[in-house]
């Protein structure tokens, strides 16, 4: 029925509402400041922190999923946003190395319960209104939506922190996610096949490592995927540091910030014309490493904001985006009854390299962030010179 199908949309709409609520991070911007003057820890230990955070992620996601199985994806969001709610609460009332990582373990709880659940309700909400053939826009919508809900909130941060503190635009942030309850019990939850069991940790490890050893394609994605998105998310835990040294106000932090999401969405959203525009889609995956390993040198070299400022935001809006272009091309090379355990295994693989990563760009950036600069460039370059991915393994 048309009023039937108007119902499941709006329960689409309602997740879009969930995912902005729950993505105003007005800490963005000074997360950095944060953590090293408020919070009184090393850029190495926040580093350390963040490791701590991707390995439980890797511990709790398949349990997560488990339980969004089995009780629903709603509740799974209901559970995502209590815990998110914990995690800031915690940060905003203790501080110190061993109550961050206390934090952290809650902040993982959260993304972990929210991982693929909002994706799925979305999903099977538009299966249900009739409109499978649209959900394709409905999710870079959804991914959208938590980016563009950053660039809102992160200048908006920065000014609050200038004027009230650096705790305070954590605090703010309660705000809205207090508001994302109400919402998550909204939702309703469409109808949908019976899951099938889901694999352990090691199955799933180890079924996807077979998959890959013996499927070329997928391997070469796999590292071109993995390798070059790591190094260029370090990016977002190094800009604030070389805005410090370069003198920055606080007041300025996030509208970097802004500037860097909105450029990641909109290269999002325009993928199929920058792939045009670089000569199709193999020479766009070249280009798309090669600029912010150049962009790292500069960055390394930069001793003015504004030679510093367009690096920043092109490390941000060309290494980011291309983990999901790439996992969209890994899908047309993975089969129906083997792409769950596959494609989790690559996650997990990420999270893992990532995790090994942070420690090293911790150590180093303690150091010297210039070096730190210089050595990532060299390193997202290699991995560019390394790449096996050829323009047959891109065809749809």
């Amino acid at each position: 029925m048309a009023s039937d199908a108007a119902a499941w949309r709006a329960n689409v709409r309602r997740v879009y509402a969930w995912k902005v609520l729950t993505s105003l991070h007005f800490f963005a911007g000074v997360l950095i400041p944060f953590f090293t003057q408020w919070g009184g820890i090393t850029l190495q230990q926040v580093l350390w922190i963040q490791t701590w955070f991707m390995l439980w992620i890797v511990v709790l996601e398949i349990p997560t999923g488990a339980f969004a199985d089995r009780f629903g994806r709603r509740a799974s969001l209901l559970c995502a946003t209590f815990s998110l709610i914990a995690a800031v609460s915690y940060y905003v009332t203790h501080h110190g190395f061993a109550h961050f990582l206390v934090a952290e373990f809650l902040w993982a709880c959260a993304s972990a319960f929210a991982s693929g659940a909002d994706e799925a309700l979305a999903y099977d909400s538009m299966k249900a209104a009739d409109a499978e053939g649209a959900s394709k826009k409905a999710l870079a919508r959804l991914g959208t939506a938590e980016i563009f809900a950053i660039a809102i909130a992160a200048p908006i941060g920065s000014l609050v922190a200038s004027r009230w503190g650096l705790r305070a635009p954590l605090a703010l942030g309660l705000i809205p996610f207090c508001i994302a309850i109400p919402v998550a019990l909204s939702l309703r939850e469409p109808p949908r096949e019976r899951p099938q069991a889901r694999p352990g940790y090691w199955a799933t490890l180890t079924g996807g490592a077979r998959y890959f050893a013996t499927h070329p394609v997928l391997r070469a994605l796999a590292f071109d995927g993995v390798s070059v998105w790591a190094f260029s998310f370090m990016t977002i835990w190094l800009y604030q540091p070389r805005l410090q040294e370069l003198g920055v106000p606080l007041v300025y932090f996030g509208f970097f910030t802004a500037g860097a999401t909105m450029f990641q969405s909109a290269v999002l959203l325009n993928v199929s014309a920058f792939e045009r525009f670089f000569g199709g889609p193999r020479a766009y995956l070249r280009w798309s490493a090669v600029i912010p390993g150049v962009c790292y040198l500069v960055l390394a070299a930069a001793h003015d904001v504004w030679l510093a400022a367009a690096p920043i935001i092109l490390i941000t809006g060309f290494g980011l985006s291309r983990a999901i272009l790439i996992n969209n091309y890994m899908h047309k090379h993975v089969d129906s009854d083997r792409r769950a355990t596959v494609m989790s295994a690559g996650g997990m693989t990420r999270q893992l390299f990532t995790a090994a990563v942070y420690p090293v760009v911790g150590w180093a950036a303690q150091k010297s962030l210039t070096l730190t600069f210089g050595g990532l460039g060299i390193a997202v370059l290699a991995c560019a010179a390394a790449s096996s991915v050829e323009e047959a393994h891109l065809k749809d």
